[in-house]
């Protein structure tokens, strides 16, 4: 039976979870990740930001005083407390 598009691979989840633990408790310390990010303010509240190989743009509503030309920065952060 084939899974739906869209459903978590269980099985590749759990075998990911496995090899980062088995290289943890081989290696402690070895599972540090360093992120940077970058964001470069376009005009008025409209940013671009960037992390990794990812581009986001974001921007305030007119009440804040941007164009609502894309989510606010709070949408975004709402958003990641999803995943």
């Amino acid at each position: 039976m084939t899974e739906p598009e869209g459903r978590v691979d269980l099985a590749n989840s759990k075998r990911a979870y496995d090899e980062a633990r088995a290289r943890y408790i081989e290696k402690p310390g070895s599972s540090t990740v360093t992120l940077r990010a970058t964001a470069r303010l376009v005009q008025n509240a409209l940013l671009e930001g960037r992390i990794g190989k990812y581009h986001f743009t974001c921007d305030e509503p007119p009440a804040r005083g941007g164009e609502d030309k894309a989510a606010s920065p709070l949408e975004y952060f709402l958003v990641g407390t999803a995943f």
